[in-house]
This record gives C-alpha cells, structure tokens and sequence, in this order.
C-alpha cells in the first residue's frame, strides 16, 4: 500500500524519529538555557514542531510552549498528544512569517528545520521572524548539516544506505542516497521508506525527495549577525562533542543581540 507524502509524515513521523534520545536532547537544552540565555527561560518557541517531541517534553518540566508547524496534519496529532499539557499550544503556520514580537524567552528549530530554507531570502526570512519572536538576550538553539563534514563523508553522496527504526511492532526501513551540489550548497536527497507492521504483516512504503541547504559555520556566523543575533557555541551533536570541520552536523546556540523594532 502506498500513501501520500503529507499523510505519510503524519501518520508515522513518531515510528520515523524513535531513535532519537528526546529527554536526552531535553536535558541539554535545559542547560543551554541556563549557561546562555541572559533572560530566565519560561516561554519556549519551539518551531518545526513536528508532532510535539520537545514541546511536550519541554511542556513535563514546567516550561510554557509554543509549537509551531507548517502540516496542519502534524499540528494536530501534536494537540492530541499534548491534551493532559495546558502549558503547551500548537500552532499550523509558515515560519518565515510568524506573527510574533519579543514575546519568547527561547526558540528551538531541531532536526535540520533551518535547512529547508534553500535561498538566501527563504532563510534570512526565517532567521528574521525567529528573531523578532525573541526577547533581547534569548538563545537560540538549532541543528543543520555542515558542508565540509558532509564533504567528507562521503557515504552521504557515493554510496546508497540504509538505517532502522523500531517502536513496538512497527519497524521502519529508510534507505536514502544524496547527491550533492558543493558550489550551490545544496544535497538533493531521495529517500525510501519501508513501514513494516510486525503485528499485522502487512507493509506500507514510501518515496520522497528532499532539497536541504548545507552550511559552513562561517556563512552561519554571517546570517545571524545579519538577522540580529550573535553565536554563542557550536557542537557536533546533542552529546556535546565538540565541533570541529570534520562533524557532519552542527548544532548552533544563538543568542539574540540587541532591540528589534517591529516588522
């Protein structure tokens, strides 16, 4: 059986991120929050929701949330997971034009969100309108793929790979090749999915194709200082390796600089 690629991501986006540790990721944010914000953290933007992964984590440990998704479909499965949260809302909205003003004490963008944004007005845009939702002094905290690391790895782009996902009784396959574009920056990535009900033998599969922007923690440092923030670390991963030109992945804490006037 096939399905479409919105419902797709809807309906087995939870199966498709099973691998990833969210308290894990929870915890290190909590700690970027208190080594680098300079406003006490209560509000959290988290944008590129999802299915509410951090925001509802975020949203156990006390924190006021607001998740933000262009699939209408993913808000509301997120809505329906977050029911038992009164301290957590989500939001169907396109994050290059959030309606927003100082009004968050933090933002979040996890899971390349940031490499969606392909041209140079897409992703300033999208820095621009995190940025006015931010109090002077919030951070910032968002991943995306490092062009050099990327370089280097060649699997990325050589070799086509496979990887698993499990969660009770479903399994998911994702076999994905990227060809990758080094003068525009860009990888053109084609993915597979195999969603293997274990239960009910039965199988769903999937393809899609997914255009992402590959950065240099150089260009990174030049758009935030554009769009009015300054950086404030970068690591390899959630883990706190260190960043260094190899890491196939950045993850960048930003801090927001100064007043904005309203847009």
């Amino acid at each position: 059986m096939r399905v479409s690629r919105r419902d797709f991501f809807a309906l087995y986006y939870d199966l498709l991120y099973s691998h990833r540790d969210i308290r894990a990721e929870v915890d290190f944010l909590e700690e970027v929050f208190e080594s680098y914000s300079l406003v006490k953290v209560k509000k959290v933007l988290d944008v590129g929701c999802g299915t509410g992964f951090h925001s509802i984590e975020l949203a156990k440990r006390g924190y006021k949330v607001m998740g933000v998704d262009l699939s209408p479909e993913m808000v509301e499965i997120a809505r329906s997971k977050a029911k038992d949260f009164p301290n957590v809302s989500f939001l169907q909205a396109d994050a290059t034009k959030l309606g927003f003003f100082e009004e968050f004490d933090a933002a979040i963008a996890m899971y390349g969100v940031i490499s969606y944004f392909i041209s140079d007005t897409e992703l300033l845009s999208f820095l621009g309108s995190v940025r006015r939702a931010l109090k002077p002094g919030a951070v910032f905290v968002f991943d995306t793929w490092n062009l050099i690391g990327v370089h280097g790895k060649r699997v990325y782009y050589e070799t086509p790979f496979a990887s698993f996902r499990k969660a009770g009784s479903m399994l998911a396959v994702k076999e994905e090749q990227w060809r990758v574009d080094f003068v525009e920056q860009v990888a053109d990535a084609e993915i597979d999915w195999s969603i293997i009900d274990l239960a009910k033998g039965s199988v769903e599969v999937f393809s899609h194709k997914l255009k992402l922007r590959l950065f240099t923690l150089r260009e990174l440092i030049h758009v935030l200082r554009e769009t009015g923030f300054e950086l404030c670390k970068a690591y390899e991963d959630y883990s706190k390796r260190p960043f260094t030109e190899e890491s196939p992945e950045i993850v960048v804490i930003a801090r927001a600089s100064g007043a904005q006037t309203q847009a």
